[in-house]
């Protein structure tokens, strides 16, 4: 045996990686990722590669990538560009809730990768999208919320139910820019979820 090789801790790690598979990952993501390493590594040294990502794991060490440069770090500009880029009028389009956001550590690229995953509403039928940090809003093109209400509420998102449906407004029927209306939005469904939960 290797020195320094624990085989328990090795299969505890193993054993908690195929755990998270099934209660926490996002499987259209990761089947992203491993559709790139199918095609990325030959059949001979998958086994290996995978064994090797494991070790540097049990051993606590980074994998360093020197020659790769990222544009800019994933963060709030990275955000608010993407959130941004394809913005409706408000006479053409709703605003819908998600029951996910920041602490879940999602970016307006998941959002729009659950809407891919369970819809083929094309792209420009989704407009600004905010991030809070337990919720999230997104415009959409009024003629599809329904079908993307239908397709994504209560589906399951990192082993959790998603909650997808209409933001609620304020008393005066409008959302505000400064997101305070968003706030007020999301703890009325927050509560409308909760009593939900109770009932079942």
């Amino acid at each position: 045996m290797a020195q320094g090789f624990n085989k328990e801790k090795t299969k505890k790690i193993i054993s908690t990686v195929l755990e998270k598979i099934k209660t926490e990952v996002d499987l259209q993501t990761l089947s992203e990722y491993q559709s790139v390493f199918k095609k990325e590594t030959s059949l001979f040294n998958r086994s290996k590669a995978a064994a090797y990502l494991l070790m540097l794991c049990e051993q606590g060490k980074p994998l360093r990538i020197t020659d790769y440069k990222p544009s800019s770090r994933p963060g709030k500009n990275e955000e608010r560009s993407d959130a941004q880029r394809y913005p409706l009028t408000d006479k053409e389009s709703t605003r819908l809730f998600f029951s996910v956001g920041r602490s879940r550590r999602v970016f307006p690229r998941e959002i729009l990768g659950i809407i891919n995953s369970k819809t083929a509403i094309p792209r420009e039928d989704i407009g600004a999208i905010r991030i809070l940090d337990n919720y999230s809003f997104v415009q959409v093109r009024t003629s599809v919320a329904d079908k993307i209400i239908e397709a994504l509420n209560g589906m399951s998102f990192r082993g959790r139910p998603l909650t997808v449906n209409y933001a609620k407004s304020n008393k005066d029927g409008e959302l505000s820019d400064d997101g305070s209306s968003e706030n007020a939005a999301a703890s009325e469904q927050d509560e409308h979820d909760s009593k939900k939960e109770n009932d079942i």
